[in-house]
């Protein structure tokens, strides 16, 4: 989670010197991908919604490639041609991101049908997505398809409460949660309401080996903050006394400069060694 934190917040400081992108951050929500992948085979297969970086980084995706990539360089990982919000790295089984909401979903069931039917092996499918995909209708077709089919899906919820700069109460009815959801499908859930990498990981280990033994679909809905605006190009309307709340449900609110010193050295190289290899063209 050290990692994913300096990075995200050194590419933070480039984008503020003009020399970034429309990324997506997941300050606050790091817990959760660090958690999941975990708790997976490195043979499983990884489906992730358009907020990438901290899912690659907690998949094993190599970080100089990661960061040539998101820099455009023709070594990058996908040779500068996916950016950020569509990044694969078969070797990961870090297979496919998705830039439009919820369409990981019914992508991730068609895989998981692949790899129970076709590749006949025990390994699992995790698709990530936020809890806004679950007023998408390609949610609810993948649900429909996992469901209907049993294929080994576990798929993720990272429920910040939000799409974009938009409320949880714009797009969700009263009272209802997306773990709730899932059961209009036959598709059983739990929910890690706790944003600690312990308590996704706990939560992870129960629902992979649910997965994995049943061959059926199951949901791990995980509440979670976003500390930061939706996307560099988009303001975060949230008032300071409310971000100052929520931050005091960050993963990584006891860490200290001290504990970070390992992970600044190691990205602000990496980053140095990509901007200055004349092998890779922008």
């Amino acid at each position: 989670m050290v990692l994913i934190r300096v990075l995200e917040d050194r590419l933070q400081e480039m984008c503020n010197q003009g020399q970034g992108a429309d990324w997506h951050f997941s300050k606050g929500q790091e817990a959760i991908p660090v958690g999941v992948c975990a708790a997976l085979r490195q043979t499983d297969y990884v489906v992730n919604h358009h907020r990438t970086i901290a899912h690659a980084v907690a998949r094993g995706v190599p970080l100089k490639l990661l960061i040539a990539e998101l820099l455009g360089k023709s070594n990058g990982l996908n040779r500068g041609n996916a950016g950020e919000m569509h990044l694969s790295h078969y070797p990961s089984r870090f297979m496919f991101s998705f830039q439009l909401v919820g369409t990981c979903v019914p992508v991730a069931a068609g895989l998981a049908w692949a790899v129970e039917h076709y590749l006949k092996t025990d390994d699992i499918v995790v698709v990530f997505h936020g809890d806004a995909a679950t007023a998408n209708g390609q949610w609810h077709e993948g649900m429909n398809l996992a469901a209907v089919h049993k294929v080994p899906l576990l798929l993720v919820c990272e429920n910040n409460h939000l799409a974009g700069n938009v409320r949880s109460e714009r797009y969700m009815p009263e009272g209802i949660c997306v773990a709730e959801r899932a059961i209009a499908y036959g598709i059983p859930s739990r929910v890690a309401k706790e944003n600690s990498v312990e308590a996704v990981v706990d939560r992870a280990n129960e629902a992979v080996a649910y997965v994995r033994e049943k061959r059926t679909p199951f949901l791990l809905e995980c509440h979670t903050v976003r500390l930061g605006k939706h996307k560099q190009g988009m303001g975060d309307l949230r008032a300071p006394q409310e971000m100052a709340e929520l931050a005091e449900r960050d993963p990584l609110r006891d860490l200290t400069a001290g504990e970070r010193v390992w992970a600044e050295e190691l990205i602000y190289k990496t980053i140095q060694e990509v901007q200055e290899d004349k092998n890779g063209s922008a």
